[in-house]
């Protein structure tokens, strides 16, 4: 009676955090796309926009295309294009089903090792409203981060599964699923640092040696190695990991610091977040850093002092800290300080702390039940309300970036992608080499009839390496109006070194050949 009593608690559970993550992101299905990345993950890419094909999917497992090796992730958009065709709505629609279905899932974690239906409800709704984590659920070039959590929940469900009835065929899906993570996105390399959390607590499994316990890992540590070896070719063969000469370690080290202390910051007061945060080089404030560096001396002095007392806050603090180090900015690629969408996994380990210490913290104030019920219920109204309005940010790719602008008034990014002439000229006047912007630019000039003008900074985007098709199929058709073939087909060729099915690259080479000697 008991089993079936509490059954029924987590089947009401499972509904009630299903309509209290759809009342904010409701209305996503009549979402646009944005135009920042959507168009390389599936707008422009032939190989998703024509479905799921077996050619398709050898490209997803052999591609290191936007300098990611994640074929699942490309598998996962082609469905999506099989199904739906190219109605954003429908995306945007599947990557909240992935949101949810990762929101129960935590829950259903959290309830199975602690047995506490009350805290592990209410972690899993602050995972699913968190402004914070709007970026990873409204962006279609997102679902990376939806679905490489989904899979990398369901290997510790079978890890948890593991560890209560010692079957191991629970423990090699496990590791599959883990696989299956990494393919979506290299983020969750961390997995077997976490699974050792959990060893420690809540699953205590004290009667196994340090030992004994990481050697279980090995498994997942190797495909820990070769992800990050995959991801490192894919990054660098892209050009996207910047060196340590344009940016020195001692500045990746005060931005790391600073960032931890700007997630813990936007976790307790997530207003003004905006798609992208220019990194500050050696313009960071020491306001930042050293209130960075003050919550993780903090975190390790508590979570030692109360190691037996509150095991909760060694694992919600290192797995906080833990599953950042991937994204933190040691290994700089791109060109932002921090990420909303790098926080979807590692709030987690801080939920966890708040939770669980502020129950304890009220009982031993004897503070009644049902005022930290009520404290939870105002948290959780708090957040619906930023996280409606934060969900209204990404109606399009105007309201983005405009609200970008207003959150940081010279965000060269959102300068770029709002398009404009005057936009441009000052994106490129705060970061002169950021090739997008040039790109832009010359293409915006070209519209506007100045082709000369436009091929100035064209130019200067391939002086700086740049490695886009549409670049190269743009310099080609301007070298092909002042009638110069030669250089034209060899700009044509290299866009489609770059792309090989870019069918505008090959409808003008074929063009420029016509006119050529063979």
């Amino acid at each position: 009676m008991e089993k079936k009593s509490s059954s029924s608690q987590v089947l009401w559970a499972f509904l009630l955090l299903t309509i209290i993550i759809a009342v904010p992101y409701f209305s996503v299905s009549t979402f646009d796309y944005i135009g920042y990345d959507d168009d390389a993950y599936v707008v422009q890419n032939t190989n998703v926009v024509t479905g799921l094909t077996v050619d398709n999917v050898i490209w997803a497992f052999t591609t290191s295309h936007s300098a990611n090796w994640h074929p699942l992730t490309w598998i996962s958009h082609m469905i999506d294009c099989e199904l739906f065709g190219l109605k954003p709505g429908a995306h945007h629609w599947m990557s909240l089903n992935f949101h949810i279905l990762n929101t129960l899932l935590l829950f259903f974690i959290l309830y199975r090792m602690t047995h506490s239906i009350k805290k592990s409800f209410f972690v899993a709704v602050f995972f699913g409203i968190h402004p914070l984590h709007v970026e990873s659920v409204a962006w279609v070039a997102e679902r990376k981060d939806v679905l490489s959590t989904f899979m990398a929940l369901i290997s510790i469900c079978f890890y948890v599964q593991y560890v209560f009835v010692k079957k191991l065929r629970f423990y090699w899906l496990a590791v599959l699923f883990f696989a299956m993570s990494l393919m979506a996105k290299p983020m969750m390399v961390t997995l077997p640092f976490l699974l050792c959390l959990l060893d420690f607590w809540p699953l205590s499994r004290k009667q196994l040696t340090v030992k004994l316990l990481i050697v279980e890992k090995i498994p997942f540590f190797i495909l820990t190695v070769i992800s990050c070896f995959v991801t490192i070719w894919a990054q660098q063969k892209f050009g996207a990991i910047q060196s340590l000469e344009s940016l020195p370690l001692i500045i990746r080290i005060e931005n790391a610091l600073a960032s931890y202390g700007w997630y813990v910051y936007k976790m307790m007061i997530p207003t003004n977040i905006a798609i992208f945060y220019p990194h500050p080089e050696n313009h960071l404030s020491w306001v930042k850093i050293l209130w960075g560096t003050f919550f993780i001396c903090f975190g390790f002095f508590a979570s030692w002092r109360f190691r037996t007392s509150c095991p909760y806050i060694i694992f919600g603090f290192l797995w906080f800290v833990g599953s950042l180090v991937p994204v933190i900015g040691f290994v700089q690629v791109g060109l932002q300080a921090y990420a909303d969408r790098y926080s979807y996994v590692p709030l987690i380990g801080l939920f966890i702390v708040f939770i669980w210490g502020s129950s304890d913290l009220m009982k031993n104030l004897k503070i009644n039940d049902n005022a930290i019920l009520c404290l939870f219920v105002l948290i959780m109204l708090y957040l619906t309300v930023l996280c409606t309005f934060q969900v209204n940010v990404w109606k399009n790719g105007r309201t983005v970036f405009e609200h970008a602008l207003k959150v940081i008034p010279d965000n060269y990014v959102a300068m770029t992608h709002l398009g404009t002439t005057y936009y441009l000229t000052k994106a490129i006047s705060i970061q002169p080499e950021y090739i997008p912007a040039l790109y832009n630019l010359g293409t915006v000039l070209i519209h506007d009839g100045k082709p000369d003008e436009a091929l100035k900074y064209y130019l200067k985007a391939v002086n700086l390496q740049a490695k886009h098709p549409d670049l190269f199929n743009n310099i080609g058709a301007i070298y092909y109006q002042r009638k110069q073939y030669q250089k034209a087909r060899d700009y044509f060729q290299k866009a489609i070194g770059i792309s090989p099915y870019h069918k505008n690259a090959r409808k003008n080479l074929d063009q420029v050949n016509k006119l050529l000697p063979k």
